[in-house]
């Protein structure tokens, strides 16, 4: 047999199940809410670990920036004062 004559004859069972139990639909509704779970779960620890190498090097690319930017800030202020105390 192939494998989509598999798939069909399991969907089946399944769907005649959930028809005559009502609790197999509970057990299935609940087991994809775990497995979703488990995969969100998986998907925060590897964006959030403090040990993860991307998540480490998109942090640091944007505390540079905030910091090239702060250093600018600094800089155009210090003129401006720096500007405003020459007498002409």
């Amino acid at each position: 047999m192939d494998i989509y004559y598999y798939i069909l004859i399991l969907t089946f069972t399944i769907l005649a199940l959930i028809v005559v139990d009502p609790n197999v639909e509970t057990y299935i509704t609940l087991l994809i809410k775990i497995v979703l779970n488990q995969i969100q779960r998986y998907w925060w620890m590897i964006r959030f670990h403090p040990n993860n190498f991307i998540t480490t090097w998109i942090r640091s690319r944007e505390y540079d920036r905030i910091a090239k930017e702060f250093q600018e800030e600094m800089e155009r202020q210090r003129n401006q004062l720096n500007d405003n105390s020459k007498i002409d």
